[in-house]
């Protein structure tokens, strides 16, 4: 109960942080008319790197060069994005900035791809033309071209995904709440630097009220809560549960734009936007939430054919009954017993197992079959339906614990056998020749393989 109600809280923080960084898309927009982007960043890096420091002092005493250095290295690509991103918005709208910038999670991947070698998975693939076509759909205008704020806003995805390939390293193997504050710091650093360059002279109205008010809410929620919630929640939530939450950002972002600033969003961008959503929702999770749902599915072993499985150890194992599913299992669609077929079940009783066909076939297919091998069969057993392999439990006299089925099909033979609490393998096709409604069921068949097989490590 108390793990549900942590894993709760920590959801409702990170969706919260996500809501905090939507609306600073507002904030910034509202505010680039009087503090110019470098001067902005400035005060709202060294208000969260303030505040920070007065929270973590005893955490910042005795600092190594090298920590310093990765702050350094994380405070750079911090400035660097947050930079391009602000003078983005300066030429496109809030709504667009926020979904543009969330393609950070599609580009990740493939810099690790270019920097360590390791290559994106179809998931990530599909997902990069997921993006391609959002980003298109979104930013294009009607004689195909792209504005100045979306390019600058692309670019700092790129620098974001660097940002977060160098959280991924650092973090191994340093406090994560000393790196935000040092990168906070060093971000400022940055700012205050290049300010008078970038920007000119010091912002006659930093000091407006209404300006005040919006440095602080980017300083103190934007930057220092938004960063603590999204540390502190991650370590009580799966990654996968994280990454989806944090992507809402892109969503508050349109959101709050759209009621605050009245900007408009007309179809094809509506339609960019959920390309883009769902890119980064497959980049992130991977569709591990399918992966769940496809367990139900699951054989308890895979094989290559009926005839390759060791029945001595299983046997050995305590097995008592295996049930058969006949066609392309153990011969092509139709096909009477043949040989190899009659010597299995020779095989199987001298070893000491009893046996059953188990088919969904009418009793003039199932019934000479069964003769040939001098077996039980059951015939029409309606397959996922339990009640068959009940029956046939009952025919061979073993119970569910002792008895094992063996079929070619995920949708009838494995599910069914799963949901009668029987152990289950299940082998090949022999044939590929099948009636339609076998063929259209292996199409799916072979999605539910993939995920099986990412979790049994085999891809």
């Amino acid at each position: 109960m108390r793990e549900n109600r942590t894993g709760l809280l920590a959801g409702f923080g990170l969706l919260s942080a996500a809501a905090i960084w939507g609306f600073a898309f507002v904030v910034v927009k509202n505010s680039l008319d009087v503090v110019p982007p470098t001067y902005m960043l400035a005060f709202r890096f060294t208000i969260a790197a303030l505040l920070l420091a007065v929270i973590c002092h005893r955490k910042l005493k005795g600092l190594q060069k090298s920590t310093l250095k990765e702050g350094a290295v994380l405070g750079f690509w911090l400035f660097f994005s947050y930079l391009v991103q602000t003078i983005g918005c300066q030429y496109t709208t809030a709504g667009k900035n926020a979904f543009l910038t969330s393609a950070y999670v599609i580009i990740v991947p493939f810099l690790g791809w270019l920097l360590f070698r390791r290559r994106p998975d179809a998931c990530c693939m599909v997902a990069a033309v997921l993006a391609i076509t959002g980003m298109g759909m979104l930013s294009l205008q009607g004689d195909l071209s792209v504005n100045k704020g979306d390019v600058l806003t692309l670019i700092c995805a790129v620098g974001f995904a660097l940002h977060m390939i160098y959280i991924d390293k650092y973090t191994q193997r340093g406090d994560p709440v000393v790196l935000t504050a040092l990168q906070l710091a060093f971000a400022a650093l940055f700012s205050w630097l290049l300010a008078p360059f970038l920007d000119g002279a010091f912002p006659a109205g930093a000091f407006r009220t209404d300006v005040i008010g919006a440095m602080l809410y980017l300083g103190i929620f934007s930057t220092m809560i938004g960063f603590l919630l999204q540390n502190v929640c991650q370590k009580y939530t799966s990654p996968n549960t994280a990454s989806l939450l944090l992507s809402t950002e892109s969503v508050f972002g349109v959101l709050f734009s759209t009621l605050m600033l009245g900007e408009r969003m007309t179809g094809r961008m509506l339609v960019g936007c959920a390309l883009l959503f769902a890119a980064a929702l497959l980049a992130e999770t991977k569709l591990s939430f399918l992966a769940k749902a496809f367990a139900a599915f699951y054989p308890d072993a895979y094989e290559e054919s009926a005839y390759a499985i060791d029945y001595e150890g299983l046997y050995q194992e305590g097995y008592r009954g295996i049930l058969f599913d006949i066609d392309n299992t153990l011969v092509p669609h139709g096909e009477p017993a043949d040989s190899r077929a009659v010597e299995l079940f020779g095989r199987l009783r001298r070893i000491g197992f009893h046996s059953c066909l188990l088919s969904n076939n009418h009793r003039e297919r199932v019934e000479p079959f069964g003769a040939s091998i001098d077996g039980r069969f059951i015939e029409d057993a309606h397959k996922p339906a339990t009640a068959g392999y009940k029956k046939a439990m009952d025919l061979m006299g073993t119970a569910q614990g002792n008895t094992l089925f063996i079929g070619d099909q995920i949708f009838t033979d494995i599910y069914g056998a799963k949901r009668a609490g029987i152990r289950n393998i299940l082998v090949k096709p022999i044939h590929p020749k099948e009636e339609i409604q076998i063929v259209l069921k292996r199409r799916l068949e072979r999605i539910v393989l993939h995920f099986y097989k990412i979790q049994r490590g085999k891809l």
